[in-house]
């Protein structure tokens, strides 16, 4: 832990400015600090302070947690934020930058052409080690344009080994102290661990503020003080795709329509009464005449099976006529005409 924090100061004094150095020393310091409190050490208001810790959130230098707490005097919690460092993810965010920082460097330094490592001194020309290996004598390579001896030309640092040099020289402490970390294991770090040493902060009596108590979110209340649970007890969910929804639509349409275009009971209901369920029989019978003759069948319903007389009259004065009435059940009537 304390290679991990020195390593952290030691950048944070190459890299950044003043007040972020102040940031992290705090935080380093007192191991977690709520954003007011933090603001109160560095003088700052918390308009500035919160811009600078995102700066250094986004870094990987610090981490942010938000948390309910009740404070004294009021019903309703707030939501407080608290800076902490994870040295773990300091360590991988510093690794990272070293390797970036040194890969963009050798992009730049190498060479776009094969060196030149060999002059001649007659007609200048340069040539490169594989160009005269075919052309050697006793004194040293001889040059393919002239014939003269070659001189080799005196070695030359490029400007972009220059500066992969300086950068190498100036990130040597935080490669030797990264070499020494990962020969150690680096505690892991979370806002419970980190708030419970914290160290607290000493306020003037002029600048104390109220006393707050974190809320536990784990339990929430099953409803609110004072209103009475009148909520509905049960609940039906109806699923239906569109091509259902469209069919009741157009089943409600077709019934309203035929509610509207139905016929008025005067005119689907007859105002003749219904017939009685009498038993219909079939009578038949036979007239006699003395000028003509003549038969007929007739059929009756209502007819009073108690009568077994009838009289009739003819207003002609013609002989009597005799009848005679068959029902259903095979059973004679005779009638007897009285004039």
């Amino acid at each position: 832990m304390e290679v991990a924090q020195t390593l952290l100061r030691k950048v944070m004094r190459a890299f950044y400015s003043t007040q972020e150095i102040l940031i992290i020393e705090a935080l380093v310091t007192h191991s977690a600090l709520r954003d007011d409190e933090l603001a109160y050490l560095m003088k700052m208001n918390l308009k500035d302070l919160h811009r600078l810790c995102a700066g250094l959130r986004d870094a990987r230098y610090l981490v942010v947690h938000t948390r309910p707490e009740m404070q004294q005097g009021k019903t309703r919690p707030m939501n407080r934020t608290y800076y902490y460092i994870d040295y773990r993810q300091v360590v991988d965010a510093i690794k990272w930058r070293c390797y970036k920082a040194d890969k963009d460097m050798q992009i730049a330094v190498k060479p776009t052409e094969e060196a030149k490592e060999y002059s001649c001194p007659r007609c200048k020309a340069q040539w490169s080690q594989l160009e005269v290996l075919d052309l050697c004598s006793a004194s040293g390579f001889v040059c393919q344009r002239c014939s003269a001896i070659l001189e080799q030309n005196k070695h030359e640092e490029t400007p972009g080994h220059q500066q992969l040099s300086r950068m190498n020289s100036q990130f040597k402490f935080m490669t030797d102290m990264l070499q020494e970390i990962d020969k150690v294991v680096v505690p892991e770090c979370s806002f419970d661990k980190a708030i419970a040493v914290a160290r607290p902060v000493v306020r003037d009596p002029t600048h104390e503020v109220a006393p707050s108590v974190p809320v536990d979110v784990r339990t929430k209340p099953d409803a609110v003080k004072g209103l009475a649970n009148v909520g509905p007890k049960t609940m039906h969910v109806t699923i239906s795709d569109d091509a259902e929804q469209e069919r009741l639509e157009e089943k409600r349409r077709k019934e309203h329509f035929l509610k509207q275009n139905a016929l008025p009971s005067w005119i689907t209901e007859s105002s003749v009464p219904a017939p009685s369920s009498s038993t219909s029989m079939s009578m038949s019978f036979s007239m006699s005449d003395a000028n003509a003759s003549s038969s007929a069948v007739f059929e009756a319903d209502d007819v009073d099976r108690s009568a077994k007389r009838v009289k009739m009259e003819d207003g002609t004065g013609a002989a009597p006529m005799s009848f005679k009435m068959e029902d259903d059940d095979e059973e004679e009537i005779e009638f007897e005409d009285v004039v």
